[in-house]
């Protein structure tokens, strides 16, 4: 499992190579230093940085997933957040990236002192896996888009993972 200090105690932030602002047309207004952290765990936070192993999950349902987290500074306490699982070498993406799953502030958010955080692990469910041999040992792009409810501005946060199979 990973782990890493709490945001502000010690952690690295993000670079700009790490997050970006995605400003679509006139619609969306300007995030300034969108400042997002991806992580994952299922019972608490662990940091994800570039090049994590990240852990399949056999659903009880049949199905696969991973754990995924954020943090987020800038974009407040009310936002609806999309993941995108892709190969690294480019492809399709395992997972429905249209799934959306809005979190508000005491409705999956907590609120820190550097801003909100996912209260729990949300699920990236991998729609177009079948077994693990499909994903295990392979390196995947993990992206997490984060827009503030009502605005077209979306933070942008994409981390390569290798997924694996320990339990």
């Amino acid at each position: 499992m990973l782990s890493l200090g709490a945001l502000g105690c010690g952690s690295p932030a993000p670079t700009p190579a790490d997050a970006s602002a995605d400003l679509p047309g006139s619609e969306g207004g300007v995030i300034v230093d969108p400042t997002l952290e991806l992580g994952t765990g299922q019972s608490s936070w662990e940091s994800l940085p570039e090049g994590a192993r990240v852990e399949l999950i056999h659903g009880p349902q049949g199905g696969y997933h991973l754990f995924a987290r954020f943090r987020e500074r800038q974009l407040g306490g009310d936002v609806r957040v999309t993941f995108r699982v892709v190969p690294v070498d480019g492809g399709e993406a395992i997972n429905d990236p249209t799934d959306r799953i809005r979190v508000l502030e005491g409705r999956g958010l907590i609120r820190t002192a550097q801003g909100w955080e996912s209260a729990s692990a949300l699920l990236v469910i991998l729609v177009r896996v079948r077994a693990p041999s499909e994903v295990v040992g392979r390196s995947f792009v993990l992206e997490a888009n984060v827009t503030p409810t009502g605005s077209g501005a979306t933070a942008t946060l994409r981390r390569t993972i290798t997924i694996i199979d320990e339990t």
